[in-house]
């Protein structure tokens, strides 16, 4: 059995974007300070943002929430939406993509909140806070039942995803430096070619 690694999950929720609408959204990933490659994701339609998406991934299948000082919960105020991926409860090879909607969630964390506040005085304010996907519904748990849509991925898929992209990617370097080298009347083992990305 191997376990997923938290970037292979966070590229499962993406794919997941991507499958929840026909035809497929098209994305930008959004860069930041304190923004964790493919964590967060604008959906675009045209030129412009449609909506925020954050990415989230939990092995233990829950998802948690940390508050700011003033008492607002990180993240949420500044998507639309959440996507958590996760291990599947049932298929070890398998992994579950729930989609939740920011209000939704802000909701059921202020409820979580007020319920560990009640049960124990003397929480951090700024502690995170974690509800368990599964279970009966319930201020710690249950959260699984507010989600909008889930889509279950095996890591096959992934696996496909990777290999198509690779192979895409070295077909293009193939075709520049071919004709690079034909424009220059050179060898193409000659030619190296080099890409940057300059954020």
């Amino acid at each position: 059995m191997r376990k997923f690694r938290k970037q292979d999950l966070r590229e499962i929720g993406r794919m997941a974007l991507e499958k929840s609408a026909d035809p497929p959204p098209r994305m930008r990933q959004v860069r930041g300070p304190g923004i964790i490659e493919g964590a967060r994701l604008e959906v675009v339609a045209g030129d412009a943002c449609e909506r925020t998406v954050a990415v989230r991934t939990s092995l233990a299948r829950e998802l948690g929430f940390a508050r700011r000082p003033e008492g607002s919960w990180v993240t949420l105020p500044n998507v639309d939406e959440v996507v958590v991926a996760v291990p599947s409860a049932e298929e070890v090879d398998d992994a579950e993509v729930l989609a939740f909607d920011a209000h939704t969630l802000i909701e059921a964390f202020d409820a979580a909140l007020a319920a560990q506040k009640k049960n124990g005085p003397g929480v951090f304010s700024t502690a995170p806070v974690f509800i368990a996907l599964d279970g009966e519904p319930s201020a710690t748990s249950g959260l699984k039942g507010k989600a909008k849509w889930q889509l279950v991925i095996p890591r096959s898929a992934l696996s496909a995803r990777r290999k198509k992209n690779a192979s895409a990617t070295d077909g293009f370097v193939d075709r520049v430096k071919r004709e690079f080298a034909e424009m220059n009347g050179v060898d193409v083992s000659k030619v190296v070619i080099e890409l940057k990305i300059i954020a």
